[in-house]
């Protein structure tokens, strides 16, 4: 099952369909970002699903004019948490996908060492979570362990973007 899956990953057609997809949802957020008031009718369930597939935290600063904070950090940080599990779950491979280089292995010693509490650090960063998600995968970290610190660093993240976007729009309309 892993050999299939990392064929899968590494296959031409995947990475084509992965590039294509990747530009979309750039393009759609770029357009949801200016004109969010078309896609406020799919409202927190399209929010999830946007984030499950796309770059998510851009839609946050268009969004939380017209959503309650909470609830749009809550669906954003969630789908944002599931899209993360898929690089765990590639992760699990092993050394097939991860190539084991100086900076892989500096973040294994960081995971090793504090464990949740690093996820959750990380989570917040703006970092490209991807590949700490494979190396938490490689490493066996239990998917618990991995998406509920990933899911709370997300959100706290999402709340602190969504409050500061509306206290500047708030600011800026005295």
């Amino acid at each position: 099952m892993k050999l299939k899956l990392v064929k899968l990953f590494q296959s031409e057609k995947f990475k084509k369909i992965a590039l294509v997809l990747g530009v979309l949802f750039i393009v759609l957020t770029l357009v949801i970002s200016f004109n969010p008031k078309p896609f406020l009718k799919f409202g927190y369930l399209g929010v999830f699903v946007f984030n499950l597939f796309g770059p998510g935290t851009l839609l946050i600063p268009a969004l939380s004019r017209y959503m309650n904070i909470f609830g749009l950090a809550f669906v954003t940080s969630l789908g944002m948490a599931l899209n993360d599990s898929v690089s765990w779950l590639i992760g699990r491979s092993g050394d097939v996908v991860i190539p084991r280089s100086k900076k892989v292995l500096k973040m294994e010693d960081v995971l090793q060492k504090y464990g949740p509490f690093a996820l959750f650090v990380l989570s917040f960063m703006p970092l490209p979570y991807d590949f700490i998600g494979l190396i938490a995968g490689y490493l066996g970290i239990s998917f618990k362990f991995f998406l509920m610190p990933t899911f709370l660093g997300r959100f706290i993240r999402m709340i602190l973007i969504g409050m500061g976007t509306v206290a500047m729009f708030d600011r800026a309309s005295l």
